[in-house]
């Protein structure tokens, strides 16, 4: 395979695991098909076979691929570029919980019951923990790095939890009260 082709059949697949990425953040993995996925990428059906063994494995790298945009969307909005590391969490934070369309939402609300043990491929169940784990240590990073941060480190645990709950709460409920109140507690918490 020439370089040509080999570099159209990596973008190819990437916007397939793209396209899965926002349609399980917005659906869930029941609720999406391959045909779907390949319909959303402007490909036919037939062409998955050429990138992918399985649903389950492009489920899986979706799920890495999200989870390694996302960490880079968190670090980039906790300290935008010429901006103080004072108050990276709570940009981070607001960043974090800001409305936005389904298919942009947060892979750990999105993704966890469709990855919990008993329902997952193994690919995808640690996919997900992998990506957790990686959201989390940035969560962290930002939080540390950030002097008008008062949270200890069980404290960041907790924070971190509330953060991922009130998304979902919001989300499933419709009601941004849940975001509000995990918000205002940060803005309360910072010096």
């Amino acid at each position: 395979m020439g370089r040509s082709n080999r570099e159209q059949a990596d973008t190819n697949r990437q916007k397939i695991v793209d396209q899965a990425d926002a349609a399980v953040r917005g659906g869930g993995v029941a609720a999406v098909s391959i045909s779907d996925i390949m319909a959303r990428a402007g490909m036919t059906q037939g062409g998955f076979y050429n990138h992918f063994e399985s649903k389950d494995a492009l489920i899986a790298e979706a799920c890495s691929s999200g989870f390694a945009r996302s960490v880079l969307n968190w670090k980039t909005k906790a300290r935008p570029k010429g901006q103080s590391v004072v108050g990276a969490l709570k940009r981070l934070v607001a960043y974090y919980l800001a409305k936005r369309p389904v298919e942009q939402g947060c892979l750990v609300v999105a993704l966890g019951q469709d990855a919990a043990r008993h329902h997952a491929s193994p690919a995808l169940h640690d996919a997900y923990r992998e990506g957790v784990d990686e959201l989390f240590a940035t969560f962290k990073e930002v939080a540390r790095a950030d002097p008008s941060s008062t949270l200890s480190e069980d404290e960041m645990t907790a924070a971190f939890a509330a953060i991922v709950g009130a998304n979902m709460l919001a989300r499933a409920t419709g009601d941004r009260q849940w975001s509000a109140g995990v918000e205002a507690f940060f803005a309360a918490r910072s010096r």
